[in-house]
Order: C-alpha cells, then structure tokens, then sequence
C-alpha cells in the first residue's frame, strides 16, 4: 500500500513498525560437516572447488546469501528432517534529511523520512548439494516532514530472493542457481539488483566464471501491482569472468546484453507517472576490470582499480510532460543508434604514518553526446542495475560518487579525492571531495538526487563534501552515519553557488 497525505495523516501513523519474512539458503557444502559448524552466510565451499575469500579477493566462492551483509555467527537454528533450519535476519532503521534538492531555498522542498526494514531470512541444506533460500521483507517508509505539506508513505511487504541452488552439479564442476537471486559485483559499478534469473557457476582456485539468464516474472511487492519501468519485460543476457592472477589482484571480464521488450510507447499516450520509462534500448555492454592491492617497499599498501565498459546498440528516447501529479503524457519518441564509453579509475594509500590513515583519489568518466543531430548517441549510461558503492576500509559501504548528488555515470566527470582513519578491523571515518562535471553541456542529468535542471550552456555541475562514519564493534550492530554537502556550479545558472544538505542516519541490527 502507498499513499499521499497531507503532514497530519502521517504524522498520526505508527512510526516504528516494519516486518520482513525471508528464506535464506546457502549451499550445503561438505565443510559443514566439520565440527564446528560455520554460519549460514560465512559457509565455507566445497573442498574440491577450494576459492579465496580474503578481504582483497573477488568474490570467487560458488554462492553467498547476503554478499555484503553482515550476519551473526549465533543464528537460530532447528532441525528439520535431519538437517539444520537456520533462521535469521536484519532490522534497518534510516531516517534521512533533505534541504533544497532543487537548489532553491524558495523551492520548499525540504524533506525528511524514517526508512524501516524487516527482514526475515531462512537457509535449509536439502543436501550437501542441493540448497534452498527465499528471503522477503516488510517495509514501512513515512515522509515524517515535509516543507511544502506533501508527506507520503510506503508500507507493504516484498519477496527479496528466493533461488535453489545445486553444486557441482552430475559431479562436474559447474554449479546452477535458479530462481529470484541477487547480483553484485565488487564495486557496483555494473549491477546490484535482485532478478528473477538461472545461473550456471564455473570457477577452481585461480579463475572464476558465472552466467546467466534474467527476466522478471511479475512484481515482487505488495504495494505495486507492477513491475518497475528498467526491469519491466526486459530480457537479460549477463556474465563475468574473473582471474585471479595474484593471490591480492585480479583481473576481470564483464558482458551483458539487454532486450527491452515493453511496450512500445506513442506520442500523445498518457502513462501514470510512477510508470514513465525514459527509455527502451537494445544495449549490449563489454568492458573489464583490474582490481588489487600489493604491499609496498618501504611500509603500507596500495589498493587500485580500474573499470572501463563500451556500450552499443539501438535505443529510442522519450519525453514527458506532467498532465498531474499522477499522470505525464508522451511530447516526443527518439529513435537512435547508441555507442559510448565509460571509465572509473583510482589509488588508495594505505599508509603506516601514525593512525595509519589512508589516501584515495579517483576519476570517473562518461561519455556525451557532442552532436545530438547525427542520429548516434554517444551518451555512456550504466546498466540501469548498478548502485555505485564500495568501502575503502571496514566493512560498510557508502557511495563513491557522492552521498547526496549520487548520480549515474552518464555525460560525467567525476573527480574525487578522499581521507580515511581507520578507527578499528570494522569501523571507519571517511572525508571525500567530489567534483562533477559535464563531458558535453547538456540540461539533463541520469539519475540524481539533486532535482535542478542544468542549463545546457555551462558544464560545471558543482561540488559534493562528505563525511561518513561507519562503526562496526558489535556482533549484532552496525551503524553508519553520512553528512553531505552539494554546492551548484556555473551549469545552473542563477541557481550557481546555492547548496543542497543531507544527513543520513543508518541503523541495522541483524539476528
């Protein structure tokens, strides 16, 4: 169920109510018959498809349940048949404030939210090769305040992942997932989404390789009875292969290919706003990634990195104009052929100064399009399924592009330069410097934030600081917490030195 109320309505809702179901399943592998049994989501693999899991590695184990979440080693568990139920989740509390996303101190668009997150997860080995995980949540997210008066809410519940998975499958060494999963990659640059998918694994110690197949079947949330616009009858053709050719570096290879098959959408049609798709495209992206850290001479460690991708294919563009707050009416459909490319490329120092503090620069790059007129774009866009986050040190992620701006790669350049203290093994303080940029001047920018348009004259975006805190000291808590500051250049006119602020407050108990 969603809603639009005004302040009071909301104000007057239970604020601390939100409950998730899940199913967790891992592999059944045979190190869980040593004595003292792993957790469900640190599962060690199989002894004959041994793969390293260091923090410096890629992931190259056969499956994960919650790759980048963090479960307690004293999961609930309760035998079934035989074989142990092991029960679990995490509560996630977020409240979030908001000032001037568009700019403008006029604009009262002040906002502020309470996301909360339930989830419930179960893991049941059938076998030592055949395991089975669902994982759901309820969710409830109220608009707390809102300058202008407009507060709304989320509240429903959601099937997150629910997959079978079957190692080494006839006793070869491939390995098959089917069924609602998650995709991650180490940096998220090409894609972090839950998608109904098959996936075949293929890995030893030194190379690792997955493809799959993924198509939605429906929506997976109680509130929408749809499915959202970039995953909506899409098909996907996706992969990577990884070689880990140094026991801290790695090289990786990446391949995804898309089929939009939506309906095709015409002048004049009148869609609800909330099922508006800016674009369908026929893409197909190929690109690779170098990814390590070694030690250096004389004391302390380097950690690189460096994405790159080409994306080509047909694409057709679309333009609206809002009817009412509900409705946007179709003003134009471009057709055009689409090729472009993007990079992400940085250092991080790890020093061995006193509070051994660590140093990160990084630039980010994608392509524009110089001549609109000449039927390709050279645009670069990111997969639609990518979110942008990475820890330099600890074990939580923030964004890398900003916390507040957070934009797509798309008609970009991004420089960024970062402080870090480690506080502990887990807990970390970060002070980045973000400096964006547009590659061609354009009044469009893919997926941000900030609500301004810019005006296609000028292509300085402006500049983001951010300070992030992430503690991680307890077995069951985590918390992080982000300030943020984005300040307007030249591309926004008379909007140029105005700021936008954010804080950003995430508490997750996990069980």
């Amino acid at each position: 169920m969603a809603s639009r109320n005004g302040g009071a309505a909301v104000h007057g809702r239970p604020l601390g109510f939100c409950l998730g179901l899940g199913l967790a399943l891992l592999a059944h592998l045979p190190a869980m018959a040593e004595d003292k049994p792993a957790s469900a989501t640190t599962q060690p693999p199989q002894k004959e498809a041994v793969f390293r899991q260091d923090s410096d590695a890629i992931r190259k184990e056969p499956i994960r349940i919650n790759p980048g979440d963090k479960r307690p080693a004293d999961q609930f568990k309760t035998d079934v048949f035989g074989r142990p139920l092991t029960i679990g989740g995490a509560y996630e509390l977020e409240p979030r404030y908001t000032e001037d996303r568009r700019l403008d101190p006029d604009s009262n668009d002040d906002i502020a939210n309470v996301s909360q997150d339930l989830k419930l997860e179960f893991f049941y080995p059938w076998s030592k090769a055949l395991s089975f995980f669902i994982q759901s949540n309820f969710f409830y997210n109220p608009d707390v305040y809102a300058e202008n008066g407009d507060t709304s809410y989320e509240l429903g519940a959601q099937l997150s992942e629910a997959w079978l998975f079957y190692h080494r499958l006839f006793e070869s060494d491939f390995s098959t997932q089917i069924g609602r999963q998650r995709f991650a990659d180490k940096r998220q640059w090409w894609w972090n989404e839950q998608l109904d998918a098959a996936r075949v694994y293929l890995g030893n110690e030194d190379f690792f390789a997955e493809f799959s197949v993924a198509n939605e079947f429906g929506s997976k949330r109680s509130d929408q009875g749809f499915v959202t616009p970039v995953n909506d009858h899409v098909l996907r053709l996706m992969g990577d292969f990884v070689w880990q050719w140094d026991p801290k570096q790695n090289l990786t290879l990446f391949y995804l290919t898309q089929f939009d098959n939506s309906k095709t959408q015409e002048v004049g049609d009148l869609m609800r706003a909330d099922r508006t798709d800016p674009s369908d495209g026929d893409l197909t992206w190929i690109g690779a990634r170098a990814m390590g850290k070694f030690k250096l001479e004389h004391g302390g460690k380097i950690g690189y990195w460096l994405d790159s991708a080409f994306v080509t294919g047909r694409e057709t563009t679309y333009d609206y104009e809002d009817v009412d707050s509900k409705y946007a009416g179709v003003d134009s459909a471009v057709k055009k052929n689409v090729l472009a490319w993007g990079m992400d490329a940085g250092v991080t120092l790890y020093s061995n100064l006193p509070l051994e503090p660590y140093f990160t620069v990084g630039y980010a790059y994608g392509s524009g399009d110089s001549d609109p007129n000449d039927g390709t774009n050279t645009t670069f866009r990111q997969s639609g399924i990518q979110n942008n986050k990475v820890k330099f040190s600890g074990s939580q992620r923030f964004r890398y592009y900003g916390e507040l701006f957070r934009p797509e790669l798309s008609n970009l350049r991004i420089a960024t330069a970062a402080l870090g203290l480690p506080l502990s093994e887990e807990s970390s303080v970060d002070l980045l410097y973000h400096h964006y940029e547009q590659a061609e001047a354009s009044d469009v920018i893919r997926d941000s934030r900030i609500r301004a348009r810019p005006n296609a004259r000028n292509t300085e975006i402006g500049d983001e600081v951010d300070l992030v805190l992430s503690l991680d000291e307890w077995e069951h808590l985590q918390v992080q917490f982000a300030g943020s500051v984005f300040k307007a250049g030249n591309a926004f006119g008379e909007l140029s030195g105005n700021t936008s602020f954010q804080l950003d407050l995430t508490i997750k108990y996990s069980f």
